[in-house]
């Protein structure tokens, strides 16, 4: 996805007290216009130390969680960090001699790498891409065979994309030795070293650094990474968040005196790593196509276009369950409330809402339970004008890269041609092409002007409804309360809730949309009051 933004309130990160706990721009971007948080540490210690790498400590655990360990025939070789669901960058000297993409795997989440009872996420590589635009560029992008699954263990950095300031500390992380010429070690080290000049660097390395590169260490020595941490990340913290600035590349020795570890300046060949995964973008990492209806030989009506969403794609999606069961989608518009249809019939004090599920199979990142229901005022008759439902949470959602609130459109903010829009739930849907109905998936909604509604609906429609493609209906793509989220500039905004339609998949009849931007200020004074 390109530059996709959400509403962004205080975003935070999990502590924790014990330390043995078993691009595409380049950025994912997530309404206040501030990027999306990628580089966020799940796991940090409450004071940071500098005490092996070289010179280095143990890492707490899972709190470098772009970090992975790229494994040749199984054992480990270098390291590499996560910069999207489906890409890994890392050094290209990992791969003089061993080539072949298959003889590669990747490992995610990991902190002791021969412990088993470890969180992981094992993934083969798909294919190595080199930049060789340069002879200097030791540089390589890894594309996996399926993509990874972002959680506290597993999460991209983004690029540093500005100057490094000199004698800035950054940090770098590893399974390398800790000591010259010493054996690697099973649990991720991690040590402090500071960016040094470049002019310095060339009198010690005889002029063979280039634009390409910069150094960082202690002109003194002791401190640097070694074999086995080639590729891995130097990451940089921004005061907010960290950024991959860059590789471990190469170096004399293992924290030598003027002899600083030589590192790939990741910024340098960030247009050609922007390119390349743009070229080869997989179809999970996409906007959904347009969904359509496509009747069979024998009469059997079937959605096209829907498809598996990647995980945490939409972070504000929240699925309403009650004993563990799911029944109906919503929207996480602020860190207390949840929007959905009010025919989905919500229990206070009962039911729950799970946020940061992609796989229903699958321990989300957050169940909530939902303490108090209310519904717009209206009058009462059939079709109702509202079939909105405002859920308060017991507690605030914590938000971060996999959960995160979608933007309330204005009132008078209307649809029109220039908007794109796209629905997403769980349940079986009428899908052409089979969808796992425990997955999230999605499809884009072309919308249906209201005149023409009217002549499908009659005097059902009204001005507070909203109406699409019939694809779009619970009928057809499984899901009740499900939201209708639409972007124009890069923004999304939750316009509408799945509501009443057909009762089966019906190619005469577009879906429903209770329209949400006309409810907004009802909606913020229902936030204000609690």
């Amino acid at each position: 996805r390109r530059s996709k933004l959400f509403c962004l309130y205080v975003l935070s990160t999990s502590t924790l007290k014990t330390k043995n706990v078993s691009l595409l721009s380049l950025s994912t971007t997530v309404c206040a216009c501030a990027r999306y948080l990628a580089g966020v540490r799940s796991f940090v210690p409450e004071q940071e130390m500098e005490t092996r790498i070289i010179g280095g400590q143990e890492a707490w655990a899972h709190s470098w969680p772009w970090q992975v360990s790229l494994q040749l025939d199984s054992m480990p070789a270098c390291g590499g960090a996560i910069i999207s669901p489906l890409w890994v960058t890392s050094a290209a000297h990992c791969f003089i001699r061993h080539t072949k993409a298959s003889l590669w795997t990747v490992l995610a989440g990991k902190h002791d790498l021969d412990n088993p009872e470890e969180p992981q996420q094992q993934v083969r590589l798909g294919s190595t891409v080199y930049n060789t635009q340069s002879k200097e560029s030791d540089v390589a992008l890894l594309k996996l065979e399926k993509p990874l699954e972002f959680n506290h263990f597993v999460r991209p950095i983004d690029i540093w994309m500005t100057p490094l300031p000199l004698l800035m500390k950054c940090t770098i992380t590893g399974w390398g030795s800790t000591r010259e010429n010493g054996p690697r070690v099973n649990r991720l080290q991690e040590v402090n070293v500071t960016i040094l000049p470049s002019d310095d660097c060339n009198q010690y390395y005889l002029g063979r650094i280039r634009p390409s590169m910069f150094c960082a260490g202690k002109d003194e020595g002791g401190v640097d990474a070694c074999q086995g941490d080639s590729g891995g990340p130097l990451s940089c913290f921004t005061g907010t968040r960290y950024e991959l600035a860059g590789l471990v590349s190469w170096g004399v020795g293992c924290g030598r005196a003027k002899r600083p570890g030589v590192y790939t300046r990741v910024q340098e060949h960030a247009q050609w790593m922007s390119d390349t995964m743009g070229e080869s973008d997989s179809g999970c990492d996409q906007t959904p196509g347009l969904a359509g209806l496509s009747l069979s030989a024998d009469g059997v009506l079937s959605v096209v276009n829907v498809t598996e969403s990647c995980p945490f794609f939409w972070p504000w999606q929240v699925s309403l369950q009650f004993n563990g069961r799911h029944y109906c989608s919503g929207a996480l518009i602020h860190p207390h409330w949840v929007i959905t249809a009010k025919h989905c019939g919500v229990r206070a004090k009962e039911d729950v809402a799970v946020l940061g599920l992609h796989d229903m199979k699958f321990l989300p990142v957050q169940t909530i339970l939902i303490d108090k229901v209310f519904n717009p005022p209206q009058k009462a008759g059939f079709p109702p004008k509202s079939d909105l439902a405002l859920l308060h949470l017991s507690v605030a959602a914590r938000l971060g890269s996999e959960v995160s609130p979608v933007c309330v459109p204005e009132e008078d903010n209307s649809l029109d041609d220039t908007w794109s829009c796209i629905t997403a739930g769980w349940g079986a849907t009428k899908a052409k092409d089979g969808v796992d109905p425990d997955r999230l998936h999605h499809a884009g909604l072309t919308l249906v002007n209201e005149s023409t509604c009217r002549h499908k609906w009659g005097g059902f429609i009204t001005d507070t409804h909203i109406c699409s493609h019939p694809a779009g209906s619970t009928s057809c793509m499984g899901d009740s309360g499900a939201p209708l989220f639409c972007q124009k500039h890069g923004t999304y905004f939750l316009f509408g809730v799945v509501t009443w339609g057909s009762w089966h998949c019906d190619s005469e009849k577009p879906a429903i949309f209770t329209s949400v931007s006309d409810y907004q200020s009802w909606i913020n004074k229902m936030i204000i009051k609690f």
